[in-house]
């Protein structure tokens, strides 16, 4: 049997979530910039393909997870696939879990280069614990994976640097495209849809033009609810993939998430967002690339942030992070951005 070789590559693994691989691609697209004679090998679940399409000097190898490359039988085909096909010089690790850490040691084994991921546990329990926070800033997810070439001899901060610029809002559109994605993964980081339907309310009118943005069964159906009350919803004609998602978010003047994968996918595309924080908060470093910190709405409480993720119920049980976030805050930082 024939091998085909392709040239040395840089093998960067990172499989989800859909939030945290979008993260990856101004790193990568960094990395290039700043590299010229190096080539990426992005590993990542196959759902993922679109974030990557059209970046030169970078190949996309999908896996399915839940399939060919389930469990440990799964993750030595991978090896194995990696190991004949191609000549890779280095492996750099931005998500850090068990699959990455096998095929890591297997790859090391051969002789590889690897660097891994620091995820700051410490840092963010201190964020998010209960009691003696300490309360700051940590490092964004793109620093902590810029650290992980860093620790490979690679130096990208200049390049990402000029990638961030700061995101207009194209205003002078007679008809203004707001984007309004409404769900997240976990309830503690989802904004009440009474109140969310109150700020949709309020700009179904001239001059605007409403989109929503969702993915699930349950989601999907919400969504062709609005876009049948709502006067100035356009509506969706069919199903449609990642890559048409990212096209249509592109149009948008201005997206309303909630600390959510549809954050960071505008951020992709230079669209300012406005987002809304509960459980969670920017300064656990899941915050969107480029975007300015003054349109995450957010009230201030003791008990904030509870979670990093948005995965433990609130310890309160009222959920009053969400439920003091008024309408009104949530529109006046649209409308500034739209002025």
């Amino acid at each position: 049997m024939n091998v085909v070789t392709t040239p040395e590559k840089i093998l960067v693994m990172r499989f989800s979530s859909l939030g945290d691989v979008a993260l990856v691609v101004p790193v990568v697209k960094s990395f290039l910039n700043e590299h010229p004679d190096k080539e990426i090998l992005m590993l990542s679940s196959k759902l993922y393909a679109d974030l990557f399409a059209g970046i030169d000097r970078l190949e996309f190898l999908g896996a399915d997870l839940k399939k060919n490359e389930k469990g440990i039988i799964g993750i030595y085909r991978l090896y194995q696939v990696l190991k004949k096909k191609y000549q890779i010089i280095a492996v750099a690790d931005l998500h850090g879990v068990l699959r990455t850490f096998v095929l890591s040691f297997l790859l090391k084994l051969s002789g590889k280069k690897i660097g891994t991921i620091d995820k700051g546990r410490f840092e963010k329990f201190a964020l998010t614990r209960k009691g003696a926070k300490i309360f700051r800033q940590l490092p964004h997810s793109t620093e902590r994976y810029l650290n992980v070439f860093k620790g490979l001899d690679f130096t990208i901060e200049k390049a990402l640097s000029e990638l961030s610029k700061p995101l207009q809002s194209n205003a002078a559109n007679p008809k203004i495209r707001i984007g309004f994605a409404p769900f997240a993964k976990h309830s503690t980081k989802m904004y009440s849809l009474d109140n969310f339907k109150q700020v949709v309310s309020y700009f179904n009118k001239m001059p605007y033009k409403l989109y929503f943005f969702g993915g699930g069964s349950a989601e999907k159906r919400f969504i062709e609810e609005w876009e049948n009350i709502f006067d100035h919803a356009v509506k969706k004609t069919a199903e449609v993939s990642l890559k048409e998602e990212l096209e249509l978010m592109k149009t948008m003047n201005v997206m309303v998430t909630m600390d959510s994968a549809n954050m960071h996918m505008a951020s992709l595309v230079d669209v300012p967002v406005v987002s809304i924080w509960g459980a969670t908060h920017p300064f656990a470093g899941f915050y969107g690339f480029n975007q300015n910190p003054l349109n995450a709405v957010q009230v201030d409480l003791s008990c904030r942030p509870c979670s990093v993720f948005g995965n433990k119920p609130c310890w309160r049980g009222d959920n009053a992070c969400m439920k003091q976030i008024t309408p009104e805050m949530i529109i006046g930082r649209v409308e500034s951005l739209l002025v």
